[in-house]
């Protein structure tokens, strides 16, 4: 094909025969030069179609697009490869960023809370102390008060289970009582004699009797116990709130002592044995129940 362009250009410039011609046809003498030269043009021409129609390969590493500029399809990929990268690595230093700001209002917050916990941990410990200083010191206000109440029931004694009449004289039942428990007139004035507590359906009332002196209250309630074995009635001790809730406490206990051998006498708000020491029990206090009532006996 490149032969037949070199023959074509020999022809035109006059230079002789193109290479390998000798079996074309020579030229009539009679034909003008002219027209053999067009022949081997549209000759030459003809070779050369096939060139220019001849497809591209399939395997070329450009590809065209479609606004004519060419591509590597690898470049492609790798930018894009970058390009998320970058992406990927920015939204992660702003994850980072948020996580910090996060973390330390986190901190903050916790080191508040902490530092709010300590004040009400130390605000607790000092009304726990405060409490405790409380306790301590209205149990010695009610011990106090106590040996008070103690004091002023000193010549106190109380007729238990003697039948109500109406128009009773206090004063009279409590002198008849007194003399069947042994003790005169002489040698125990009554100063003052009522009934006291509340009014209970199928309930007497006790009678809160005042006398001169505290050694008749000790012979009163010494001799009482075998003199009025055979009365509805007894007589006993002007106790205290506090000092009857302990004797009730160990009632049962005390009972089963003086059973077995062991006499015991509550004096002073506690159970003492006959060197007049308190007695230690052993045994379990069995409480009051809250929906019994108070027993009438003691």
């Amino acid at each position: 094909m490149f032969q037949n362009i070199m023959d074509l250009t020999r022809v035109k410039k006059g230079r002789g025969r193109p290479k390998g011609s000798k079996n074309r046809d020579k030229p009539n003498s009679s034909t003008p030069l002219k027209e053999h030269n067009t022949r081997r043009l549209k000759e030459a021409e003809h070779d050369v179609m096939p060139l220019q129609a001849e497809p591209a390969d399939s395997d070329s590493s450009e590809i065209v697009s479609d606004n004519g500029s060419t591509a590597n399809p690898l470049s492609q990929l790798s930018g894009s490869i970058d390009s998320s990268l970058r992406r990927i690595k920015e939204e992660l230093i702003q994850i980072e960023r948020n996580f910090e700001k996060a973390l330390e209002y986190t901190n903050a917050r916790v080191e508040s809370l902490e530092r709010k916990d300590y004040e009400r941990t130390c605000q607790i410990k000092s009304l726990e102390l405060s409490i405790k200083e409380l306790k301590t010191e209205n149990r010695q206000i009610n011990v106090a008060l106590n040996k008070q109440d103690r004091i002023s029931r000193k010549k106190n004694i109380r007729i238990v289970g003697y039948p109500y009449t109406v128009g009773e004289n206090c004063m009279d039942i409590a002198a008849t009582v007194i003399e069947k428990a042994g003790v005169g007139p002489q040698d125990a004035k009554i100063e003052r004699a009522h009934r006291d507590g509340p009014r209970r359906e199928g309930r007497t009332r006790h009678l809160l009797v005042r006398l001169d002196s505290f050694e008749a209250k000790i012979a009163i309630l010494k001799s009482q116990r075998a003199r009025l074995q055979e009365e509805t009635y007894f007589i006993t001790d002007d106790l205290t709130m506090l000092d009857l809730e302990e004797k009730r406490k160990w009632r049962q206990q005390a009972g089963e002592l003086y059973a077995s051998g062991t006499k015991l006498h509550f004096s002073a708000g506690k159970w003492r044995g006959r060197d007049g020491k308190p007695f230690q029990f052993q045994l379990t206090a069995v409480p009051l129940r809250r929906q019994d009532p108070p027993p009438t006996t003691d």
